[in-house]
């Protein structure tokens, strides 16, 4: 007698597509709380801007809770320093030694996780996905936003945030192999009307949140989609950055049921 033959379902390929968002970034880390916690990986990670920073320590090997520890001290010396403006008000060069100091010297071939930071070159308005050379210097690129950081030179390019273009870049995450693309956006619309700005850099941030806002297209193709409730936070709000990671935890938990029943976990 013959047994028919069993065919295994292969297991799902997933992909996490982190957004940018400024210190709105620490609700990345309370997702990635959740994940660990019922034992999902991620198989690829893709960022942007804040989501870079996130998915390069995590890519790297670092624990979450070493991750929530680095967000709760986080100071905006550590990120940028004042220079004479000319294309930005503040050197990136000291975000890439802050990142460099956190994951080390590393390339993305050292990673254990395979990941992509994305950029966007000014010149030619065109999306670029960094995936070789030094991560730190990538993530650097990821985070330069317009007129606030310095673009980083890399070749004929002049790379800054990637979220001019795409804060949320599903398809990236598809490309680099993801069957099943979970996305985090923390760029909600606001739950009540904001206050006024009261000075130039409000007025700025403000404006730029909003110009980001559409650039998010591909959450829509996101196999999970999970929006923490920071709309009402600041870009550079670092007095929040607790309350900002527990609001990324509730997301997740709200979702985990869902993701579960899709990677058939339950």
């Amino acid at each position: 007698m013959r047994w028919p033959l069993i065919r295994r379902r292969k297991p799902k390929k997933i992909g996490l597509a982190l957004s940018g968002g400024g210190v709105r970034g620490a609700a990345h880390v309370g997702v990635l709380r959740i994940l660990e916690r019922e034992g999902i990986r991620p198989d690829c990670v893709v960022g942007v801007s804040a989501g870079s920073i996130v998915g390069a320590g995590y890519c790297a090997g670092m624990s979450v809770a070493k991750m929530e520890e680095i967000a709760l001290n986080l100071q905006w010396s550590k990120l940028g320093r004042i220079v004479r403006p000319r294309l930005g008000f503040f050197d990136s060069q000291r975000l890439e030694s802050y990142v460099t100091e956190l994951i080390g010297d590393l390339q993305f071939a050292e990673l254990s996780i395979p990941f992509a930071a994305v950029a966007a070159d000014i010149l030619t308005g065109q999306l670029v996905i960094l995936r070789e050379g030094s991560v730190a210097q990538a993530v650097r690129a990821s985070c330069a936003l317009p007129g606030i950081f310095t673009p980083v030179e890399r070749g004929d390019q002049l790379l800054v945030d990637g979220g001019v273009i795409n804060n949320l870049p599903v398809s990236v995450a598809r490309e680099m192999g993801a069957d099943y693309v979970i996305a985090v956006d923390l760029l909600p619309l606001p739950p009540t009307r904001r206050a006024r700005p009261q000075n130039l850099f409000e007025m700025w941030a403000l404006s730029f949140y909003t110009l980001l806002r559409v650039t998010h297209a591909e959450g829509k193709d996101a196999d999970c989609l999970i929006t923490p409730a920071v709309g009402s936070y600041g870009t550079f709000e670092f007095s929040k950055i607790e309350e900002v990671l527990k609001k990324g935890v509730e997301a997740a938990e709200a979702k985990i049921d869902q993701i579960k029943a899709d990677l058939r976990l339950l």
